[in-house]
């Protein structure tokens, strides 16, 4: 009778812990991602999510509509002799004229991003403005068609340049990037002059600020995050990862100038 006991509670306590185990597992795969693709907060289309700290989300234009999305690994440069360490999630949007994306970049300890005021690319124009407790750096600036590595996702010439607006915040201690640009295909001849266009640069920044917004739902009261956020799949691999590293800017090591 004792070793009847005795072998019915180990059956009830292996049964136990697997009940245990299936419950736990469940918990975990059913989670969110901590960054992924959410609906239903700030737009009527799938937008970038970042649940983790800092919480971050989008709202692009409602004549836009996604076209790719997914993460990645980085090696960007530094100035040392070895590359960073990152990574990215990006979503790229259409509306028949540009293509907006918006992206978050990670630095993996024990590095951070370059303050941000260092851009990756000579500049057209260069400014801050303050954004929700913050300091919005926006950019002007052309990038060629072979340094672009979003060009695969544009309706453009194959060798177009582009006209960029960039807005940019840099949050978490410079370990987090949050990116929006808006880029419109221009002409080689464009490219060569539009630095002196001031109207039309002055009307493209406004069509790249009116093309997406960052939202920070930390800082409103606003329950502004999609209620459901869905795994990312990694990046096409026609998006080069040597452009992409360049793309999001130099990083730096924890403690070295």
């Amino acid at each position: 009778m004792c070793q009847q006991d005795s072998a019915m509670k180990i059956v009830l306590c292996i049964a136990a812990l697997l009940l245990c185990g299936f419950y736990l597992s469940k918990y975990a795969f059913d989670r969110p991602p901590l960054r992924g693709m959410g609906q239903e907060g700030t737009a009527d289309m799938p937008v970038l999510v970042s649940r983790a700290r800092p919480v971050v989300t989008f709202a692009p234009a409602k004549d836009m509509s996604l076209t790719a999305a997914g993460w990645c690994s980085l090696s960007p440069e530094t100035r040392l002799s070895v590359p960073g360490n990152g990574r990215l999630w990006f979503s790229a949007y259409k509306n028949g004229v540009g293509l907006l994306i918006m992206a978050l970049a990670e630095a993996e300890s024990p590095w951070l991003w370059e303050a941000a005021h260092h851009p990756p690319f000579p500049v057209l124009r260069v400014g801050t403005i303050p954004y929700m407790g913050e300091t919005l750096h926006e950019t002007l600036y052309t990038l060629s068609a072979d340094a672009d590595p979003f060009h695969p996702l544009h309706d453009a010439a194959k060798d177009a340049p582009c006209l960029v607006y960039r807005a940019k915040l840099l949050l978490d201690f410079q370990q987090m990037q949050v990116i929006i640009e808006y880029h419109e295909p221009i002409t080689q001849e464009q490219a060569r002059d539009i630095a002196y266009d001031l109207p039309y640069l002055n009307a493209f920044q406004e069509r790249g600020r009116a093309a997406c917004s960052i939202v920070l739902p930390g800082k409103s009261s606003e329950n502004l995050l999609p209620s459901r956020v869905d795994k990312m799949p990694v990046a096409d691999k026609a998006i080069s990862r040597i452009k992409l590293s360049r793309w999001t800017g130099e990083m730096q090591r924890l403690g070295k100038l």
